[in-house]
């Protein structure tokens, strides 16, 4: 985010000083340009206000905040120059807030249109460290993994975005689901993950990959092998199964009208469309 440095602030309030007193009344400048530095210089000193509003979501309020954000930046659809903001309400991992934000998007395509780097991929490792198995609401997950699945669908290419560590294999392998078949959504993604990453180094050969590559098919065939159990190739306090206990809800007036608005059919634009 960006930081206004002292001159760049003192300007603004001046800006706005100076368009209040144009006003007569205490009335905020109108024109285009004046506008847009009052409306950035307002973000920036109340920045705690909107953040919390927007992402925190420990609150009803806040919750219903986020619902109607996401509601409109999934009508304005994912771009290079949005898609931050659609991977911070998916960290939210509010099943309302990432309901409204998807729509009818499959969660595992929600960032395949975006070039990964390291950064984001950072990110997406970041939301499966910070949380135990259950936590993560399973929308939310599918979304981050296909970040990884399409970084490292070339494991070698993805290595060269970003190296992999031991952790981060086991931070995909503790959201197996031992006691689910392999085509389950959640499985499915995570063994191809696997798969294709215990192939790093068959074309540029590294001592580093070839660590990686050991650990990912120990992993893969510790949910395969029906004598060996997930503990035997990751560590137990990784594996422990937390539900997750921030799923707040708007309130029910609010959450009967997003159902019922599930209920209507939108047209290709995702506008709600007149019952015949």
């Amino acid at each position: 985010m960006f930081v206004p440095d002292a001159t760049s602030a003192e300007a603004g309030k001046n800006s706005i000083v100076g368009g209040r007193q144009a006003g007569g009344s205490g009335a905020l400048p109108r024109t285009g340009f004046l506008l847009l530095e009052t409306d950035k210089q307002l973000i920036r000193d109340n920045s705690h206000t909107v953040r919390d509003a927007l992402f925190a979501c420990t609150t009803r309020p806040q919750v219903e905040c986020a619902v109607a954000f996401a509601r409109y930046l999934s009508f304005t659809g994912l771009n290079n120059d949005n898609y931050w903001i659609f991977l911070r309400l998916v960290m939210t991992n509010n099943p309302w807030v990432v309901d409204e934000l998807l729509h009818d998007r499959v969660p595992r395509l929600l960032f395949s249109t975006i070039r990964p780097d390291t950064e984001l991929i950072d990110a997406a490792f970041e939301m499966l460290f910070s949380r135990h198995p259950d936590e993560i609401y399973e929308k939310s997950l599918e979304s981050v993994l296909g970040i990884i699945q399409n970084a490292y669908f070339d494991p070698d290419d993805g290595y060269r975005i970003r190296r992999l560590t031991i952790m981060d294999i086991n931070a995909l392998g503790k959201y197996l689901i031992k006691d689910k078949a392999q085509d389950f959504p959640i499985n499915k993604m995570l063994l191809d993950i696997l798969d294709r990453i215990t192939h790093v180094g068959d074309y540029y050969g590294e001592q580093d990959k070839s660590v990686i590559s050991k650990h990912a098919f120990n992993v893969r065939y510790a949910y395969f092998d029906h004598t060996r159990d997930l503990v035997d190739a990751i560590p137990e306090p990784l594996l422990v199964r937390m539900n997750d206990m921030t799923g707040v809800s708007p309130e029910e007036d609010y959450a009967d009208l997003m159902s019922s608005r599930r209920q209507v059919r939108r047209d290709v634009h995702g506008r709600f469309m007149k019952k015949e």
